[in-house]
């Protein structure tokens, strides 16, 4: 008995473009970290309080997210993001253009990026 060979399939996304997303992915993953740790850490403020951002919440979401953003979404789409994790959605914005370093390093202050998204804030 002869074995068939399986047919050929073409990737869904080209191996060039997927590399290019799993760069992009590596720096949503970053800048939403950064984003966290220096609201948290390293920005000063008047009291000891952590503003919030949670890594964790962070992190599953980036590579969603990521794909999404730099790959599925039309401009006429739109994605609810949990607020949690909102330094990834801040951090992919940032990447397109749409939002500035200094809003990032002021996440969750006046003036800054915050945890619910909006296009009024």
């Amino acid at each position: 008995m002869s074995k068939k060979n399986p047919p050929q399939t073409k990737p869904l996304i080209d191996p060039r473009e997927l590399a290019c997303m799993e760069a992009l992915n590596k720096k949503v993953h970053w800048l939403s970290a950064w984003t966290i740790h220096h609201a948290n850490h390293l920005r000063p403020k008047r009291d000891t309080l952590k503003v919030g951002g949670h890594q964790a919440s962070s992190a599953s979401l980036a590579t969603i997210m990521s794909a999404l953003y730099f790959h599925v979404l039309t401009p006429r789409d739109r994605v609810a993001v949990k607020p949690h994790a909102s330094p990834v959605f801040h951090a992919i914005q940032y990447l397109l253009g749409n939002q500035t370093e200094e809003q990032l390093r002021k996440f969750r202050a006046l003036g800054g990026a915050q945890s619910y998204p909006s296009r009024t804030k």
